[in-house]
């Protein structure tokens, strides 16, 4: 009996494309663009045969339309790409989709400070009263 290591091959194939996707992105495509876009996910469809990928960019010049706008134009090339780096009976679709968690995350991180710096203020003005 063949042990099951509780993934799901969906899993597998996703971790495998999202590294291969990324190395295609980082040192393949050649533009400087593509190289600031950061792979955040991907989720696969039970029947492989379309990858969700989730990006965010690095680049402060590239907004969430941009990025994607970068990424439609060059899924050609990171689907072939990917063919010859994956082997599978039918190779994905590309669905690129802007994860906005990392932004929200950064405006939760910057709220949080500021009530921390505002709390800092009154306990010290509390302290020379």
């Amino acid at each position: 009996m063949r042990r099951n290591s509780g993934f799901k091959r969906k899993d597998r194939v996703a971790s495998e494309i999202k590294k291969a996707v990324s190395h295609i992105l980082e040192v393949e495509s050649g533009n400087e663009r593509l190289k600031g876009i950061t792979l955040t996910d991907v989720e696969m469809t039970e029947d492989l045969r379309i990858a969700r990928i989730f990006v965010s960019s690095q680049n402060s010049d590239m907004n969430e339309e941009l990025t994607l706008k970068e990424l439609n134009n060059a899924k050609g090339f990171i689907r072939k790409n990917l063919a010859k780096k994956i082997r599978m009976k039918y190779m994905p679709q590309l669905e690129f989709e802007y994860d906005e968690s990392i932004e929200y995350g950064f405006k939760i991180d910057a709220i949080l400070k500021e009530i921390e710096k505002e709390n800092e203020e009154k306990s010290g003005s509390d302290s020379e009263e």
